[in-house]
C-alpha cells in the first residue's frame, strides 16, 4: 500500500488538479466567510494484486453525542466567532502536492492499488478556477436537511466511543483480500485483522460498508458489494468481532462514488438503475457513475442509507472521507444549475455539499442520538474550497453538521508546501471554532517512499526517524485534540519487503506512545 515515486510520476497529471496540486505561498487571496476512496478502476486486476459488547473496561469512555458536545475530555477552549479568514493560496500548475489517503485514482484507464486524491480530467484544456464559499446567503429553504422518505427506525444501542481515539482505516482493499467466502471464515479473517489492530493500541477501526454504491451489509437500497464472497451478513460479524475486542466501529461509506458504468447492471431492482442514463441523479464520468447531490431524491437515498445502517446494526459511528465532487467541469449538473436561483456555481454546489452533510448528521442522530457522525476532508485546507465544495469551516463552526473532523494531513514536516506542523495548527484553529474535536489523519504508507511532490521533503519519509511517533506527540498537543486514526492496515500490517523494516521501526515506536 505504499506509494512508490514511479507510479506517482504515470499519475502526476491526473493528480494534478483536483486535490493534488501544492500551493505557491507567496501569491494568495484571502476568502472571508461567516463562521456558524476516488474511484477505484474496480477492475479484477486491482483486487487480485492484494495479498492480503458494551464497555466493560474503565478505559472506555461513554460519549454524549448531542448536537454541539465534544468527544475530548479536556475543558472546552472559549473561542470567539469573528468573521473566518481563510487562506486560498493560488495554485501553480509547476507545484503538485498530495493530500488525501492513497489508495487508488480517479483516472478509468490507470489501476494502481494506492488511493491518490480525485483529479478532473487530463484532456481539461483549463485550470479549475479558486472556488469559495459565500454560505451566508444561503436560504434556510435551500439548505435544511433532507429527512428520509420513509419511516425512520431507531436503535437504542449505546454506542461505545472514546475520548481519545485511536485509529485505523480499513478499506475495501483490504477487505477484499480476506477470505470470505462463509461466515466462519470471515469471521476468523477479520478477528485476525482486529488482533494487530488491538496489538498496536488501536482503539477504534474505521471500515468500508459502501465503497462503490453497494453494501457491505443486507440492504433493500443498494446491492451486495462484490469485494466480499458468501451470502452472511458481513457487517454483523464485523461489529460483532470489533466490539469482542473493545473496538470502537465507524462504518465508512463514500456516499457518491458509484459503480463503473459497465458494471451497472448489478444495480437492477435499486434506485441507481432506474436513474441511469439520464444524466441527472447519477451522472458518468471516466467510465464510473456519480450520484449527483444537486437533487433532492439523492439526498434523501443517501439519508436512507445512513438510516438503515444506523438503526439496523450497532455501529458507534458513520464517517466519510472525502469524496464529494469529482469534477469542477461545469456540464457534470449544468442542467441542475440552470434550473436553480443561485447565480455561482460554486454557491450552488457549496450549498449541495452542506445538504448532504447535514443530512446525513440529522439521518444518523434521528436513528441513534448516541451514534457520530464525522468527516475526512482533505488535509489541505485549499483544495477542499478549489475543488470539493466542502465549506469544512462552516460544518465545524455550526450545530448539525457532525461530531468530530478527521483531516487527512499526511505530509511531513519538511514538506515545502504543506508542512505538518503548519497545517495541524491550522485544523487546529478551524475545530476549536465550534468546540469540535480534531482527530488527525496521518499516513503510514509513506513510510520509506519518496514524496514527490514534498520539495525539499522529497526524501524525508526515507531517512528521517519516527515521522509517525512525532507528529502523534504534535497532534496531541492541540487544543481541540480528539485522537488520530492511521490510512491504512495494509500499509503497516502488510509492509512490502523493501520498506518492512523501517516500518517495523517507526510502527514500535509509535506503539509506544500509543500504549
Amino acid at each position: 500500500m505504499k506509494i512508490k515515486s514511479v507510479a506517482m510520476l504515470s499519475i502526476a497529471l491526473a493528480v494534478c488538479m483536483l486535490g493534488g496540486c501544492a500551493e505557491n505561498t507567496k501569491h494568495e487571496i484571502v476568502v472571508v466567510s461567516t463562521p456558524g476512496e476516488l474511484s477505484s478502476s474496480e477492475s479484477s486486476e486491482a483486487v487480485s494484486s492484494l495479498n492480503s459488547n458494551e464497555k466493560s473496561s474503565s478505559s472506555i469512555g461513554s460519549i454524549n453525542t448531542t448536537s454541539g458536545s465534544s468527544i475530548v475530555s479536556e475543558p472546552a477552549v472559549s473561542v470567539t466567532k469573528p468573521q473566518v479568514s481563510v487562506v486560498i493560496p493560488q495554485i501553480s500548475s509547476s507545484e503538485i502536492q498530495e493530500s488525501t489517503k492513497p489508495e487508488e485514482t480517479f483516472s478509468s484507464n490507470v489501476v494502481s492499488s494506492s488511493k491518490e486524491e480525485p483529479a478532473v480530467s487530463s484532456s481539461s484544456s483549463a485550470k479549475p478556477p479558486i472556488v469559495t464559499s459565500s454560505s451566508s446567503v444561503f436560504s434556510s429553504s435551500d439548505n435544511s436537511p433532507v429527512t428520509p422518505s420513509f419511516p425512520i427506525g431507531t436503535n437504542s444501542y449505546q454506542a461505545l466511543n472514546y475520548s481519545e481515539v485511536k485509529g485505523i482505516w480499513i478499506s475495501y482493499l483490504e477487505l477484499s483480500g480476506l477470505v470470505s467466502d462463509s461466515e466462519s471464515s470471515f469471521r476468523n479473517s477479520i478477528g485476525k485483522v482486529y488482533d494487530n489492530c488491538v496489538s498496536l493500541g488501536i482503539n477504534t477501526v474505521v471500515v468500508h460498508v459502501r465503497s462503490h454504491g453497494d453494501a457491505y451489509y443486507n440492504s433493500s437500497l443498494f446491492p451486495r458489494t462484490k469485494y466480499l464472497g458468501g451470502n452472511y451478513d458481513p457487517l454483523s460479524v464485523m461489529i460483532d468481532e470489533a466490539h469482542k475486542r473493545g473496538l470502537s466501529f465507524q462504518a465508512w461509506i463514500n456516499p457518491l462514488r458509484g459503480c463503473s458504468v459497465s458494471n451497472i447492471g448489478r444495480e437492477a431492482g435499486y434506485p441507481m438503475y432506474e436513474w441511469a442514463g439520464n444524466e441527472k441523479q447519477i451522472v458518468s464520468y471516466n467510465g464510473y457513475y456519480y450520484l449527483n447531490p444537486a437533487y433532492d431524491e439523492v439526498i434523501d437515498l443517501i439519508a436512507k442509507g445512513a438510516s438503515e445502517i444506523v438503526s439496523k446494526y450497532n455501529v458507534d459511528g458513520l464517517h466519510i472521507d472525502d469524496y464529494f465532487y469529482p469534477t469542477t467541469e461545469e456540464w457534470f449538473d449544468s442542467e441542475a444549475y440552470s434550473n436553480s436561483s443561485y447565480s455561482s456555481l460554486s454557491d450552488f454546489r457549496f450549498a449541495n455539499c452542506d445538504k448532504l452533510v447535514s443530512s446525513l448528521y440529522s439521518a444518523v442522530k434521528s436513528a441513534n442520538n448516541t451514534v457520530l457522525f464525522g468527516v475526512s476532508p482533505q488535509g489541505n485546507v485549499q483544495n477542499n474550497y478549489s475543488y470539493m465544495y466542502a465549506d469544512v469551516e462552516k460544518w465545524c463552526s455550526e450545530s448539525g453538521y457532525l461530531d468530530y473532523i478527521m483531516p487527512q494531513i499526511y505530509f511531513g514536516f519538511k514538506n515545502s508546501y504543506q508542512p505538518f506542523s503548519d497545517v495541524v495548527t491550522q485544523w487546529d484553529a478551524i475545530a476549536a471554532k465550534g468546540n469540535v474535536p480534531l482527530i488527525v489523519g496521518l499516513s503510514p504508507a509513506k513510510i520509506g517512499s519518496e514524496d514527490t511532490w514534498g520539495g525539499d521533503g522529497k526524501y524525508e519519509w526515507i531517512n528521517d526517524k519516527e515521522i509517525l511517533k512525532r507528529q502523534f506527540i504534535e497532534s496531541s498537543e492541540q487544543k481541540s485534540y480528539g485522537g488520530i486514526c492511521l490510512y491504512s492496515y495494509n500499509s503497516i500490517f502488510n509492509a512490502d519487503s523493501d520498506t518492512e523494516s523501517q516500518m517495523n521501526d517507526e510502527v514500535s515506536a509509535l506503539k509506544a506512545v500509543l500504549q
